[in-house]
């Protein structure tokens, strides 16, 4: 920096001695009297304009020794002549005080003008001036040429001090001007500083803008950016949520709107499946439900359920278990109140549509469409089973009333004999007349089942 200051100084002094010069010529003086004035008159013409002529010379070759150096240093330092002349080639004028602000304000020559230059040869007018302020106040001079550049090419026209502003602001210039160049593409009418708020609010505007396309492509011009921001604000997938929403409208669900697809995406549910659920039904099938019709005997079903999901109950809707669980208990409950299950068996989607006629859906996020019966299977006959055991019953109480007669009688003989009212001679006839009765009996069984015998004989012969 001295070095600079000093060869300033020594261009100074070199035209301050080259101006004394040119004022120090030989003039008549009142000293020196008429005679003088009288000889300098007869002096030769010729002889006089050569000294002169030399006198001249010999300034100008001691002004050239002593300003050439600096003069040299000034243009090598202040003004770059060949990108100068380059950038006048382009049509670029750019005086060479503007060059001289710039070196003392510390602007870099080379960049303004070789931004001018590719400027230029984008069609955008720029002023060197304006640029080095820019630069001045920290502005990115080449991102933010480049990105008009960009607009510029796409139609859109944005001054550099918009620009410029822009980027001050701390906004991504390039990510907001390319989701600009894309929604005029689309011949969204979304403006600079829109895009601009929204990105300082911390919204990715190329994905906002890219699902408004979307919307506005599937024929839903209601949609606003201002919809997807406060989505996307709220932490919402803004993407998926407007496909989600495109897919419901185009399958003509009945009564929702995007605040309610927005709002199956917040609360977490896979709002694509939760939409592809109320588009294409969804078939379950229960597990087997056992039930004992009227005339006890035991059926166990199965039933296939075509399930639709309600957008609007989706939140707060009770879930599929909750409508499955439903169905089961209706199914046991019809199959309890059935006649028989004779009936069941012929006619097995009567049932199924009583369980469907209850409504079951109602307070859940779901729409039954249809009950239908996938498999029946006959268990035991609970009714005979129950007789049975009743005469295995009664047959024991028999059987110990008996024992219990045996026993009362064998008391009284007991008491018999020792009030001597009863001799060891009556009980041997006693004996005797039972033992006699029972191979009596035994004898009759005998001839009957010889009966019998013979007469399927006969039957097989005939």
């Amino acid at each position: 920096m001295k070095t600079k200051y000093i060869f300033i100084i020594v261009g100074f002094l070199s035209l301050m001695l080259s101006f004394s010069c040119d004022k120090t010529e030989q003039k008549p003086t009142e000293e020196n009297g008429i005679e003088e004035i009288l000889s300098l008159e007869e002096v030769d013409v010729t002889s006089e304009s050569d000294k002169m002529g030399s006198g001249t010379l010999i300034l100008l070759i001691v002004a050239a020794i002593i300003l050439g150096p600096g003069l040299i240093f000034f243009f090598y330092y202040f003004i770059p002549i060949g990108l100068w002349y380059e950038a006048r080639l382009s049509g670029i004028k750019v005086s060479w005080l503007t060059l001289i602000v710039m070196r003392w304000q510390q602007v870099p020559q080379t960049l303004i003008l070789k931004t001018l230059i590719k400027a230029k040869n984008a069609r955008l007018p720029l002023d060197a001036k304006e640029l080095a302020d820019h630069y001045l106040a920290e502005v990115d001079i080449e991102k933010v040429v480049s990105t008009l550049i960009r607009a510029i090419n796409a139609n859109i026209e944005i001054p550099l001090k918009d620009m410029a502003a822009q980027y001050l602001a701390r906004v991504d210039v390039e990510k907001v001007i390319h989701a600009l160049i894309t929604a005029r593409n689309a011949d969204l009418d979304i403006s600079l500083k829109t895009l601009a708020s929204q990105y300082l609010a911390e919204v990715d505007v190329e994905q906002v803008v890219s699902a408004l396309i979307t919307a506005h492509n599937s024929g839903y011009e209601e949609m606003t950016i201002n919809d997807l921001k406060e989505h996307y604000l709220a932490n919402g997938d803004v993407t998926k949520t407007v496909d989600a929403f495109v897919s419901a409208r185009k399958a003509d669900l009945p009564d929702f709107s995007f605040k309610d697809i927005a709002a199956i995406d917040l609360a977490g549910i896979d709002v694509e499946k939760a939409v592809d659920a109320a588009i294409t039904p969804r078939v379950v099938e229960t597990d087997g439900v056992t039930g004992i019709a009227r005339d006890g005997v035991q059926l166990t079903m199965k039933l296939k359920i075509t399930l639709r999901a309600y957008i609007k109950s989706i939140i707060g809707g009770a879930s599929e278990e909750t409508v499955l669980a439903r169905v089961n208990e209706s199914l046991a409950s019809e199959i309890g109140n059935s006649e028989s299950h004779h009936h069941i068996l012929r006619s097995p989607y009567e049932l199924a549509e009583r369980v469907e006629e209850k409504g079951l859906g109602k307070g859940t996020a779901f729409e039954i469409i249809s009950i239908d019966v996938s498999d029946i299977q006959v268990g035991r006959d609970v009714g005979a089973e129950l007789i049975s055991e009743r005469a295995k019953a009664q047959a024991e109480m028999a059987k110990a009333d008996m024992i219990k007669a045996e026993e009362t009688v064998q008391k009284a003989m007991a008491s018999a004999f020792l009030d001597g009212n009863l001799s060891i001679h009556d009980y041997q006839e006693m004996m005797n007349t039972e033992a006699d009765t029972r191979m009596r009996e035994s004898i009759g069984k005998s001839a009957n089942r010889g009966k019998k015998r013979k007469s399927s004989d006969d039957d097989k012969n005939d």
